[in-house]
């Protein structure tokens, strides 16, 4: 019965995972729909889907729309997203505090593979991972501050209409993917040709939003290598926040 459960699982983890990067973790895909149907006590609706995210014992609940909306959970239902209500639900108090959200998301974002996002090199080393989009004013206004201080970054480009998306994957799949991101947040027309092989994951792009922005994904969002975080984007708070990251060192590796 064991292995016919693990081979049950691998099956379905191996169909789930076409559009996600190989997450690095095991996931048992049968008992996490067990468990979401149990807290919900209602079968998972016709044409959606589970699949594991980047980050350890988090699930995703996919509509099987390219682009629509996710929901989360975790293994254990102590944690949902876009469940029950909007943004975040956390069952346990002891989880539900700024220390804990902060050790949290510090051990997100050392799940996110790095190598698969957009690295915009300038003079530092990678100062901050960024989720980002070329229809965003705010992000525009960041791209310029991290001109200005010659930061390096990690982007995760996705979009916030349409559009904005159809940018992020030409952006993603570009031959020169930091060189097209900086023409397109300038305004200017994307050139080259595009990897011939290349798929805009958008489903895990956004995950990672969802994560990084702890429920909360509006454009821009931040993440020091620290952890601290910067939602949206100002000219005095933020850049001083930029600086101070800068001057303490406080880099990814690259």
């Amino acid at each position: 019965m064991k292995l016919a459960k693990l081979l049950l699982t691998l099956v379905l983890a191996s169909f789930a995972c076409l559009t996600v990067a190989n997450p690095m973790w095991e996931p048992d895909l049968p008992r996490a729909k067990s468990a979401f149907e149990k807290e919900t006590r209602v079968p998972l609706r016709a044409g959606h889907y589970i699949e594991p995210t980047l980050f350890k014992g988090f699930y995703a609940v996919r509509t099987g729309q390219a682009g629509g909306p996710s929901a989360y959970f975790r293994e254990d239902m102590g944690w949902l997203g876009n469940i029950k209500s909007p943004g975040w639900v956390i069952q346990s108090p002891a989880e539900d505090n700024p220390a804990y959200k902060h050790t949290w998301l510090r051990q997100q974002l050392a799940q996110i593979p790095l190598e698969q996002l957009v690295l915009v090199k300038r003079s530092t080393p990678p100062v901050a991972v960024i989720w980002s989009a070329p229809d965003c004013p705010y992000c525009r206004k960041l791209e310029k501050t991290l001109e200005q201080e010659n930061a390096s970054v990690y982007v995760v480009p996705v979009g916030v209409a349409e559009n904005g998306f159809r940018q992020a994957a030409r952006v993603y799949c570009a031959d020169d993917p930091a060189q097209a991101w900086r023409k397109v947040m300038q305004g200017s027309e994307i050139n080259g040709r595009a990897k011939t092989s290349c798929q805009y994951p958008r489903d895990m792009l956004n995950d990672i939003g969802f994560f990084l922005g702890m429920g909360r994904m509006a454009t821009p969002i931040v993440v020091f290598a620290d952890g601290s975080t910067v939602i949206g984007w100002n000219d005095q708070n933020a850049w001083m926040l930029l600086r101070k990251k800068i001057s303490e060192q406080i880099f990814f590796n690259d």
